[in-house]
């Protein structure tokens, strides 16, 4: 690899690191330290550089693990990272750079969300026991279907904010980098 790409990709370790230790630790800031990841553990495609993406995502939760460990912080934001938002921006950008049907990877993107959401409940629910008797009896019957719906509307938007941002990654980090 060329010391750009793993420079660039040092950097992006490091910011996806922070990113999720601080959602790790500060719980209102768990689902934007996640988007926040996906958007910088892709600053290495812009050397089109998918082994330092894919090395970056995972030194980065590494890192993050290995750090959040001493404190047994039972946070969404790991199991989260691994399951989906560390590896999906990586694998779209992939689908994008194949051509593949529009169609069918946004299929495919959506039952890995889908299945990544249903993972996290279930983990959540049976291995760290969390209570949901705060919430409606209306949510507590239909709770699958509202984990389900909430995983379309989040991959819909997500999804979109992909794909812009590695236009702004390019355009900006094009105007840095000479």
């Amino acid at each position: 690899m060329k010391s750009k790409i793993i420079s660039i990709s040092a950097i992006s370790s490091a910011i996806v690191a922070i990113c999720l230790i601080l959602g790790s630790y500060i719980q209102f800031v768990d689902l934007i330290s996640l988007v926040l990841s996906s958007f910088f553990v892709i600053l290495p495609l812009y050397y089109n550089s998918y082994k330092g993406a894919f090395l970056s995502c995972i030194v980065a939760g590494v890192i993050s693990l290995v750090a959040t460990i001493p404190t047994m912080s039972f946070s969404i934001v790991l199991p989260a990272y691994f399951s989906f938002f560390g590896f999906y921006p990586i694998v779209k950008q992939l689908f994008i750079k194949y051509n593949m049907n529009k169609i069918l990877a946004f299929v495919i993107g959506l039952v890995w969300c889908l299945i990544a959401f249903y993972a996290i409940y279930y983990l959540y629910i049976f291995v760290f026991l969390l209570p949901l008797d705060d919430l409606p009896q209306i949510i507590l019957d239909y709770i699958l279907i509202f984990v389900g719906l909430a995983g379309l509307i989040f991959f819909v938007v997500f999804d979109r904010f992909l794909f812009t941002s590695k236009f702004f990654i390019d355009r900006y980090l094009g105007k840095i980098i000479k």
